[in-house]
């Protein structure tokens, strides 16, 4: 006899950070999305150097976590796995919606929302522009995927409102090969998606000095 696999609805606690002096003052409002293996605190403590007056900061944590590492335990959080995929990408979309629309409802007319998805996180991302369709300045894509189910071409008048579309990868990154690279610049051409590609001397990381050559460009 095989088991009877059921499922229930829950409410449970989910947690985000925020980095930034004022939010009401704040010309750019940023959504975070983390990687694979990581924590939002973790993410987020990269942007301490930024202009705090002029940037705000929101990053959420993924409702999964998980030992990344013992001895000493690191600990670290995913987005969803392929078990009851569905079921855990329609969890999070909900969750990212709980913590960001009531601050885009409050917005002043001056401020700008931008987005940045990190490996995992840019699937996540991708997830979230589609089926919230928020009116993002910036959207930047860092070192991760396009989830391939999306109908970019639907999407591509939303995608064409946006005013800064980046692509950012390590030169020397340690999961995108040269040829995996060459794929995702192809696959944004051919779907006429206008991302301007960044290109850093690194590895898998968030360099710094790109972000901040963004930053200038978006104001």
């Amino acid at each position: 006899m095989q088991p009877t696999e059921h499922s229930i609805k829950i409410e449970r606690t989910a947690h985000y950070y925020t980095l930034g002096d004022d939010i009401q003052s704040a010309d750019h409002i940023w959504l975070l999305i983390h990687g694979y293996g990581q924590l939002a605190s973790r993410m987020i403590s990269r942007f301490n150097n930024e202009n705090l007056d002029k940037h705000y900061f929101i990053a959420p944590e993924g409702l999964s976590k998980h030992y990344v590492r013992r001895k000493p335990n690191y600990v670290g959080a995913t987005w969803m796995t392929q078990e009851h995929r569905l079921d855990e990408i329609s969890d999070y979309l909900a969750y990212l919606s709980q913590v960001i629309e009531p601050i885009v409802h409050n917005m002043k007319p001056h401020q700008k929302l931008n987005i940045l998805g990190f490996s995992q996180g840019t699937s996540t991302m991708w997830r979230y522009i589609n089926h919230s369709r928020l009116p993002f300045h910036t959207v930047i894509n860092w070192a991760g995927e396009f989830p391939p189910e999306l109908d970019y071409q639907v999407m591509l008048p939303y995608l064409n409102t946006i005013s800064h579309k980046y692509f950012c990868v390590g030169n020397n990154d340690e999961y995108l090969t040269e040829e995996h690279k060459d794929k995702l610049k192809l696959f944004v051409s051919q779907n006429n998606l206008g991302f301007k590609f960044k290109f850093f001397d690194g590895t898998h990381v968030i360099d710094q000095k790109t972000f901040g050559e963004i930053m200038r460009e978006v104001l």
